[in-house]
């Protein structure tokens, strides 16, 4: 059973090997997107500007033709103070707390994160027992194995496009952020981007895949980062756009050129916000590994090998245990790069280098 939509829609010319039915949807999507950009998220943009808190005027501002519209137009002008008026009055209102200040006042406050944590603990627990039982009769130490080893394999594939997305977007992001007037045309393009579904690029990828005999387990690869990659272009842009004019003209000043540049002043500016959007494109990759690393053409299918391939093939073979298997390895790998790698890093870019 499929919903209307552009995903079956799309789902459907990959079954039929329809190359230009996917051209048509690629292009729908990309109507739309730019549609609800220039009536939702542009006029956000523009209207959230005179919120910037800065000693000096900013170089760009951002511009949209539905807000200008409404404030240059008396009859919406109108309408929109009304509205601004009564949403301010509501957002003033006032609640009572007295009930709650005088249960506060009775039950400690380490208690209640007791209780709180406790039922966690419990709901947490119960789950995990019932997905042991579940799993219990249907698996063994072999898949098990084989769930960490294909998670090994995507876990590598992540390192390793995060690397070179970073390779690639950093001094791109930096070159740009230093440039508002260059900024302020490259990120309505990269934002299209972000918002657009890379999965509709995919059938693209797997036709030329299948028409040069490539190996899946390469050329599926970049499909993982796809869509991700541009949160580490956003935020590098954003981290070098805020770098203190100050301290650029003091390194100029000592004339601190080249790799001492990037080491000494650019990279430890800009290293906070690279985190933020590494974290966010590494999550990103692991969800779009269930989605990339098993795709098909018509009656071909290729299989890059992976977590994501072996959940997709558990998924569409309807085994339940290993699909919770294959769902289990992923959560405790990423947690894990979470907890011994992003987190550690994000406090010391707090810590080290943050710009106050």
């Amino acid at each position: 059973m499929a919903l209307p939509g552009i995903g079956s829609y799309v789902a459907r010319a990959i079954q039929e090997r329809d190359l230009a039915a996917v051209g048509w949807a690629i292009v729908a999507m990309g109507v739309t997107i730019f549609i609800y950009d220039q009536l939702l998220f542009r006029p956000l943009v523009a209207w959230a500007d005179k919120f910037r808190y800065e000693q000096t005027a900013a170089a760009i501002v951002p511009r949209s033709w539905i807000v200008d519209f409404f404030r240059r137009t008396s009859l919406l002008r109108t309408i929109s103070g009304s509205i601004g008026a009564t949403t301010h009055a509501l957002a003033r209102a006032r609640l009572s707390t007295r009930p709650l200040n005088r249960l506060k006042g009775r039950i400690p406050t380490g208690l209640i994160d007791v209780i709180w944590y406790g039922l966690v603990a419990a709901a947490v627990g119960y789950l995990a027992f019932e997905l042991l039982r579940f799993a219990k009769a249907e698996l063994s130490l072999t898949d098990l194995a084989d769930a960490i080893s294909n998670g090994g394999i995507t876990l590598l594939r992540v390192i390793v496009l995060i690397g070179i997305a970073t390779i690639v977007w950093v001094p791109i992001g930096v070159f740009v952020g230093l440039r508002p007037a260059l900024a302020e045309k490259v990120q309505p393009i990269a934002q299209f981007l972000a918002a657009f579904p890379a999965n509709l690029f995919f059938p693209l990828v797997v036709y030329l895949i299948v028409r040069f005999q490539l190996s899946p387990i390469i050329w599926l690869s970049p499909l993982m980062i796809l869509g991700t990659q541009w949160y580490i272009l956003f935020n590098v842009i954003a981290g070098a756009s805020v770098f203190p004019t100050d301290l650029r003209e003091a390194a100029a000043t000592f004339r601190i050129r080249r790799w001492h540049w990037w080491r000494d002043v650019m990279l430890p500016g800009i290293f906070p916000y690279f985190v933020t959007g590494a974290i966010t494109a590494s999550g990103g990759a692991w969800n779009a590994s269930i989605v990339s690393e098993a795709v098909s053409w018509g009656p071909t299918k290729l299989n890059g090998l992976g977590l994501g391939a072996y959940i997709a093939q558990m998924t569409e073979a309807g085994d339940y245990p290993r699909i919770a298997l294959g769902i289990a390895v992923m959560s405790v790998l990423v947690v894990a790069t979470n907890r011994l790698l992003w987190r550690p890093l994000y406090a010391y870019a707090e810590r080290r280098t943050r710009l106050d």
